[in-house]
């Protein structure tokens, strides 16, 4: 929900969104689709010439519907949209022999404090706040234990036993709601003689699988064009987007998430419907307040969380045009626009008394049964102003010559000021306010100002049907960059030749288009998302650096990065006196832009009279160099300096394939279209005398793919089979970047897409098949749910197996357990060298096989844990059924005497096949490998927990009268 998605083109993700001529700050939720006349997909550098180096890694050009062009007058659209989402294609699933347990002595568990296999009772407690337990505990099979939910007189504080039971194998399942999504859209349009124009209303509400998490936005957009006379005209936009809802989920790897709660660190010992009543006596206490719960040391009740952990969410975005034209000839157009982009969002947080947030919030914050909850508000504003002026011409300038050209200036003006505030405790219970924090407020503000002044030309020629020649150049004033050093021009070139128009081909062959192209874009220190203000100042995520928990909040931004400034933060380090942090990255006034160049050639064909195609695209891209921190000696007082250094190439291949085996008037049609892309992006060049580039924990060298992972791996012998030593793994006892262990790469080796359109009349049929073959991902649900004993593999196969044998030794849990599991692998005898992490004396080594248990729970938890990446590198390929449709449009003959002009239903599902090697989360939420734009790799370690892929289906009706 509210969740931006990944566009990636050419391997970016940094994609401008242009409506109507004039690039937005999108997160794509303020562009309304049943506003879309038509969209255009610019791959690479080539959208740059007109809109700025914003568009060097391509864009989606969006026009939008204008007025009817019905003579009688007005015309009322109607379209309504209602989806059901019910039935997961991607979801974690817990293992249900084992419960909760196994902090104090493995296979043991009792809702008590201080037992242990020599104190079997311990002590009861009320609350069991000290057990930050993982499902390591006792198996299921109906013995006496002391639970969360077991009788209890809180005049002995005594607790009874009750059957230890897998009451809640479904708990995440069963906790989930069916999600729905419903969209209605009405329009207005009219066309006069000197004028056009169009309104449109959409309002989109969705409930998410989250109970208590729903999301509306309502969208207004009107567009107008006006005629003044014969050479003066004037259009006009406005969309106005209003975002409003009082809750949204948040995924996210800690106590604020389902996913962790009730699978990751999810136990089958208790029924989740159980915990409805969150202020359930004894525990439960609606006055202090207190929220019962199954433990108190890791979790939340779930029902508790969603009713009163609330993440809200306002934002009123808007965007819109005003533009003049006066036609000074027949052929020279001159005109002028000016266009605003502005979005002010706010995210609360509001945390009731009672969380459960052990181990996350810092000490001295957080104290069990003390905690009144907390406050916080992310605020975010963007005002963006682009004005242009334009002149441009059109003409055949003779019987066999055609130009077109154009020639203007822009002014961009950019504002952007965000504030992340939290409280420190609250004095009061649930007293939402800033000023009833019982601990100083922690407060961050960011504000960044960045002015563009550009001049920009373009000329297209044509030579009959024989070429057509275009040329685009572009001057940029920016000022992210040192005056003498930030203006700086940047062009394009484009020739294309149709010649099948102009040479007699085989038969077959009814059309032959060669096409070539090159373009230059220049840019500095810019950056096309931003998080928190807190992010922005201290260069840590609220998880990381303050909270402990929670997702990061990335906008849309495409404003200054501010990372050649030598800056000063605040800071603490001693007993809470306050500091002075200054930037260990030196500035450099020096710096240029940075730069990226593609070359890109292509055929399109089409054969048999139009009914098959085929468009074949080979392009190069030289991306630098670009500024980077290159290491410098610490005796300067600094660590690193900025420089003009890096660059890569980025070499692939798209292909589409196009067509219509199926073609008749008024009989079946089948239309075929298929997509195929591939690329590989390497390090090209380094600065100076530089060898290698250290980042993303490995230092590459020329040549090398920049989407290789490095990170920890087995240690093996010659034979590749793995070490171990005490019973588990050998680690590699060095750990710097030259010890890594290669992994993988981390984007996929090609992707594609199939979509097949059928129709008979009035019926249509539709469905779209799509995936990446290859590469690899880190699963972070696998290793977590491994790390807390709630995986499937834990309980299958020789984990399962020894697992199993470990409890049977503990006779029901009353004597510590005898460690049964052996890892396959060698034990080795002598002293190993190791070079880049790989031991490289075999012949002085001996290696056997490895005999010595272990138990399966130190195995996984302390043995593998966060020690090898390797262990949790999955195939990154996958493959979606993303869209099934099935529709119908009535006759215009049965509506003749009916206010109608058209109807249509249509039925839709989407999501419901997806194939992968692993299910447990939804690869097609990481689509992106390696992103030169920000240097980093997606899907690695660092990868989130995700709320489960569900199934669509619902029903669309489209009505026009």
């Amino acid at each position: 929900m509210l969740g931006r998605p990944t566009l990636v083109l050419r391997g970016s993700t940094d994609v401008l969104f242009v409506v109507d001529g004039v690039p937005v700050s999108s997160d794509t939720w303020n562009v309304n689709g049943d506003d879309i006349e038509s969209y255009t997909v610019l791959k690479g550098p080539n959208a740059a010439a007109l809109y700025g180096f914003r568009g060097q890694n391509g864009a989606i050009v969006i026009t939008t519907k204008k007025g009817s062009r019905d003579k009688k007058g007005w015309t009322i659209d109607f379209n309504t949209s209602n989806m059901i989402e019910k039935g997961f294609v991607a979801v974690p699933h817990i293992q249900a022999e084992y419960g909760i347990g196994g902090l104090s002595a493995p296979f043991l568990y009792e809702y008590a404090a201080g037992y242990s296999y020599s104190n079997l009772y311990g002590t009861d407690v009320l609350y069991d706040n000290a057990q930050r337990a993982s499902m390591w505990g006792p198996r299921f099979e109906g013995q006496p234990i002391r639970q969360f939910d077991s009788p209890y007189d809180p005049v002995t504080n005594k607790r009874q036993t009750t059957p230890w039971l897998a009451r809640g194998a479904n708990n995440l399942k069963n906790f989930l709601d069916a999600g729905f999504l419903s969209t209605a859209n009405i329009a207005a349009s009219s066309t006069g003689d000197n004028y056009d124009l169009r309104m449109s209303y959409t309002h989109l509400l969705q409930k998410g699988m989250d109970p208590n998490t729903r999301l509306n936005i309502d969208n207004l957009n009107i567009g107008t064009s006006i005629k003044f006379g014969s050479r003066l005209s004037a259009d006009a936009n406005l969309n106005l987007g209003v975002q409003y809802t009082p809750n949204i989920p948040d995924a996210a790897y800690g106590p604020n998430s389902y996913v962790y709660e009730l699978s990751v660190y999810g136990s089958a010992d208790y029924d989740v419907r159980d915990l409805k009543d969150y202020y359930k006596g004894p525990q439960g206490v609606p006055g202090k307040p207190m929220q019962y719960n199954n433990e108190y040391g890791r979790a939340n009740n779930p029902y508790f969380q969603a009713a009163n952990w609330l993440h809200g969410h306002n934002k009123t975005d808007i965007y819109g045009f005003i533009k003049l034209n006066y036609k000074i000839t027949d052929d020279l157009n001159l005109s002028l626009r000016t266009q605003v982009t502005t979005w002010n969002q706010l995210r609360s947080e509001k945390v009731p008394a009672s969380t459960v947030l052990n181990a996350y919030l810092p000490a001295g914050w957080y104290t069990f049964g003390s905690y009144n909850g907390d406050y916080r508000e992310d605020s975010r504003r963007l005002l963006e102003n682009n004005t242009d002026l334009l002149l441009t011409y059109n003409k055949k300038i003779s019987k066999d010559w055609d130009l077109s050209a154009l020639a203007g200036g822009s002014w961009r003006s950019y504002k952007y000021v965000s504030s992340f505030i939290t409280t420190q405790n609250l004095s009061l219970p649930n007293l939402f306010e800033f000023a009833n924090s019982k601990g100083t407020t922690y407060s961050y503000n960011y504000i960044a100002n960045m002015m563009v002044y550009s001049g920009y030309y373009s000329v297209d020629l044509g030579y009959k049907n024989y070429f057509s020649i275009s040329h685009a150049g572009r001057v940029d004033n920016l000022s992210t960059l040192a005056k003498g050093n930030n203006t700086f021009y940047y062009p394009s070139f484009s020739i294309s030749s149709v010649i099948s128009d102009y040479t007699s081909l085989p038969a077959f062959l009814s059309f032959l288009k060669v096409r070539a192209s090159y373009a230059d874009v220049k840019g500095a220190l810019t950056s096309s998302t931003i998080g928190s203000a807190f992010q922005s100042i201290t260069g840590k995520t609220v998880n990381a650096g303050l909270l402990g928990y929670g997702t990061e909040l990335v906008s849309a931004y495409d404003g200054p990065s501010y990372t050649n400034q030598n800056v000063y933060s605040t800071a603490t380090y001693y007993n809470g006196t306050s500091s002075i942090n200054y930037s260990t990255t030196l500035a450099n006034s020096t710096l240029k832009p940075y730069d990226n160049k593609s070359y890109e050639g292509g055929v399109d064909m089409k054969f048999i009279k139009n009914r098959i195609g085929l468009n074949a695209t080979y392009f190069t891209s030289i991306n630098g160099p670009q500024i980077y921190a290159l290491g410098i000696a610490p005796s300067s007082g600094y660590t690193a300096e900025n420089v003009n250094g890096i660059t890569s190439k980025r070499k692939g291949w798209e292909l589409t394939f196009s067509g219509s085996p199926l073609k008749s008037a008024r009989g079946l049609n089948w239309d075929i279209l298929v997509n195929w892309s591939t690329y590989k992006e390497t390090l090209d060049k380094i600065y100076g005398s530089e060898t290698g580039w250290t980042i993303n924990g490995h230092t590459y060298h020329v040549g090398e793919r920049l989407d290789a992972l490095y990170s920890t791996g087995f240690v093996r012998d010659n034979l590749g089979n793995i070490i171990y030593s005490g019973g588990s793994p050998m680690k590699n006892p060095n750990s710097d970047v030259n010890s890594k262990t290669f992994l993988g790469y981390m984007n996929p080796d090609f992707t594609f897409g199939i979509n097949n359109h059928f129709s008979y009349k009035n019926f249509s049929f539709s469905f779209q098949f799509d995936g990446r073959i290859g590469g690899k991902i880190y699963d972070r649900i696998y290793y977590q749910m491994n790390n807390g004993g709630t995986s499937q593999e834990s309980v299958h196969g020789d984990l399962g197996a020894a697992r199993l044998k470990e409890w049977q030794s503990t006779n029901t849990g009353t004597v510590s357990p005898t460690a049964k599991y052996v890892g396959k692998g060698v034990v080795m005898t002598g002293t190993p060298t190791y070079v880049n992490g790989k031991i490289t004396n075999f012949k002085d080594l001996q290696f056997a096989p490895n005999t010595t248990p272990v138990l399966v729970q130190s195995y996984l938890s302390s043995g593998i844990a966060a020690n090898f990446d390797e262990y949790y590198m999955i195939d990154r390929s996958y493959a979606k059924l993303r869209e099934v449709t099935f529709g119908y449009s009535i006759p215009a003959t049965k509506l003749a005497k009916t206010p109608f002009k058209s109807a249509s239903v249509s039925l839709v599902a989407r999501n419901l096949l997806y194939f992968a090697k692993r299910k447990d989360f939804d690869i097609d939420q990481y689509s992106s490998g390696y992103n030169f734009s920000t240097n980093t790799l997606s899907g690695t370690s660092s990868t989130d927990l995700q709320s489960p892929t569900a199934r669509r289906y619902g029903v669309n009706v489209n009505l026009s009268f």
